[in-house]
């Protein structure tokens, strides 16, 4: 048999060194630069996600679930797409008039008062 075919986990350019220290390791700094750079993202996240659940009315935000902050910007987003965060608005032949007014009874005017109620004022 290979010496090659001896042993499978060791790499084709290495010549029997254990592979762990062939491997290149990263440098604290450049570590450290990374790792600053993904906590400032997480935290410039977090705040856009909580400026989108300020806006949502007091009453909706129970509904937002407890998700990581990017993946609660994308629902928030889309939930407000489909107006989720939105009161329906009343339809129908009576949702523009006004409640308390009820319409003159022009029965018992004259042809000239039913004119002159017609002008607005």
């Amino acid at each position: 048999m290979d010496e090659q075919n001896q042993n499978p986990n060791q790499d084709e350019g290495t010549s029997g060194a254990d592979p762990i220290k062939t491997e290149k390791s990263v440098p604290y700094e450049r570590f450290q630069k990374v790792n600053d750079a993904k906590k400032q993202a997480e935290e410039t996240l977090s705040a856009i996600a909580a400026e989108l659940l300020d806006d949502i009315p007091e009453d909706f935000r129970d509904v937002v679930p407890d998700l990581p902050p990017a993946d609660k910007i994308k629902w928030l987003r889309a939930a407000s797409k489909k107006g989720l965060f939105t009161k329906p608005e009343a339809s129908g032949p009576d949702s523009k008039r006004p409640g308390g007014k009820s319409a003159p009874d022009y029965s018992n005017m004259t042809p000239q008062s039913k004119m002159a109620a017609g002008y607005k004022r």
